[in-house]
């Protein structure tokens, strides 16, 4: 690995443990503190899922166009720092509003902040990371984005453990401790920021366009299109694609780097927001589900202490995601390609969304049980956060997720990593951050769909169970989608060039110091 990734690796470590530190604990913090209603917390915790994943788009633009990757990434952590102070600080019981009773726009204006910078770093730090090596160099990025992946979890492993037990310590009067629970990813993010900033002298840097290139994408394909339209048959059978028509204007790499940026995002953006709509309910639909359960995991029966709580349940999947991610990457995916067997990008992600949705049909067809459980229990069910998990003898154990939480997991090791690589090296050089953004849209969308989707079910007054399996034959509708649009497509490099100047460009691209030694590269860095 380069100098630099040593710099960019602790620095998404320190970023995730922040966001995982906050994310996760969001049902449960605006049910308790600013005493949201169940549809409302999840609303609102959606909200903010939604909006870290559309902010990406911001930034990405910003990155690709003016700023670069390096400045794009310093200004938004700044941002994103300032939110996690006022989160910590807005966390004080009392302080802007008794508790049980904070607006909702005070309780969700951090959220807010922190939103508009973690969407605004999300797609620069992966790419930045990319950059780092020689276009030659697959195999090397092939393990960073792995690698890379493993550091995300880390990072949330450890903190959805922490964070969570913190919050039971009693300060400022209260028994619940949000402030001092938040301080510590506050602090962690700061260290990281500083280390990435430290580690300038080693990075790769490329150079912005210095316009806005989503806008100059947009008008390059209006211009081909009109030109196209009013073209006679002959001048089309002369430009060849319809996008060369603006050759002569924005050049032909650009026109062609413009259908390869749209090419990755039908077939991969708009189906996977089905596949991000079901796992974003991790957090919310599989905790409300776990705060029926009993969380005494170790077999403690001490009502006040000996249980889990599911924001640390949850960490399951990152201890999964630490034990699949090298399993596949360090043997699967060889093992296939010494054999000659196609389990490329494209497959991976195929099999890791048809795994999602099988993960949440097991939790639609437990929900009736584990309800009708709880609910001989005597316990109020409209009270369930209060619980969280707290020993109940006659509630079904909370092991009794670990199915889900494993098939759930195995999906998103199977095509989380895979699609951020994906939509890197199937786009060209200037439209990278961009088109890694999008595969961030992608859960933003999943987001909106649930925001879309969950009132009128609470109004039709679905079961839990019910909803489950209405989510999930969702899901399965754009799994279907993503099979049929992957059929028809060709990776880039396979893909025939649509002018001269292009093929000559994507030549050079992909035959760059083929030969070139790993040594002599990390010198040049």
């Amino acid at each position: 690995m380069p100098k630099a990734v040593f710099f960019i690796l602790p620095n998404e470590f320190g970023e995730r443990f922040c966001y995982y530190g906050v994310q996760p604990n969001l049902n449960k913090y605006f049910r308790l503190i600013s005493g949201m209603t169940v549809v409302d917390a999840k609303v609102f915790s959606t909200a903010f899922t939604m909006l870290a994943y559309f902010f990406p788009l911001i930034g990405a633009a910003l990155s690709d166009s003016f700023l670069g990757k390096w400045w794009t990434i310093i200004s938004f952590s700044i941002i994103y720092l300032i939110g996690m102070i006022m989160v910590t600080v807005f966390a004080i019981p009392n302080l802007i509003g008794a508790v049980g009773q904070v607006s909702n726009f005070l309780t969700f204006l951090p959220m807010l902040i922190i939103a508009i910078g973690t969407g605004g770093i999300k797609p620069c730090v992966s790419s930045h990371g990319g950059d780092q090596y020689l276009p030659s160099q697959e195999a090397a990025k092939d393990v960073f984005f792995n690698v890379f992946y493993i550091a995300i979890n880390l990072g949330g492993l450890i903190t959805q453990f922490v964070v969570p037990e913190l919050t039971k310590l009693q300060c400022y009067g209260q028994d619940t401790c949000y402030a001092g629970a938040f301080l510590l990813p506050t602090i962690v993010f700061a260290l990281a920021l500083a280390i990435f900033a430290a580690g300038h002298r080693f990075y790769r840097i490329v150079p912005p366009l210095g316009e806005f290139l989503p806008l100059k994408a947009l008008k390059a394909t209006i211009l081909a299109a009109t030109r196209y339209r009013a073209a006679t048959a002959a001048e089309r059978q002369a430009k060849g694609h319809w996008l060369n028509f603006a050759e002569e204007e924005y050049g032909g790499v650009f026109v062609e780097e413009c259908r390869d940026f749209g090419l990755v995002l039908v077939p991969v953006v708009i189906p996977f927001a089905f596949c991000w709509m079901l796992y974003n309910q991790n957090s919310n639909e599989w905790a409300n589900q776990y705060y029926l359960m009993n969380g005494a995991i170790f077999g403690g029966k001490d009502p006040q202490k000996l249980y889990v709580q599911s924001a640390q349940f949850g960490t399951i999947n990152t201890i999964l995601i630490l034990i699949i991610l090298p399993l596949l990457a360090g043997f699967v995916y060889p093992f296939c390609a010494r054999r000659g067997w196609n389990f490329g990008p494209q497959r991976r992600m195929a099999a890791g969304f048809f795994f999602i949705v099988l993960s949440f049909c097991i939790s639609a067809g437990l929900a009736p049980m584990i309800e009708k459980a709880f609910l001989e229990s005597g316990r109020d069910i409209n009270k369930a956060a209060d619980y969280d998990g707290s020993y109940c003898e006659q509630c079904y154990s909370a092991w009794l997720q670990f199915p889900q939480w494993f098939v759930l997991t195995l999906g998103e090791a199977l095509c989380s990593p895979t699609g951020v690589q994906f939509t890197y090296i199937e786009a060209g050089r200037q439209f990278r951050a961009v088109s890694t953004s999008f595969w961030l849209l992608s859960t933003s969308l999943g987001s909106i769909l649930i925001m879309i989707l969950e009132p009128p079910f609470a109004r039709a007054e679905l079961s839990s169970g019910t909803k489950g399996w209405a989510y999930s034959g969702i899901g399965m509708f754009g799994f279907i989608l993503y099979c049929i649009a992957s059929y028809f497509y060709t990776p880039r490099k396979n893909r025939p060039s649509i002018n001269e100047a292009a093929r000559i460009s994507k030549e050079k691209e992909y035959a760059v110091q083929k030969y070139y030694h790993p040594a002599q590269f990390e010198d040049d860095a």
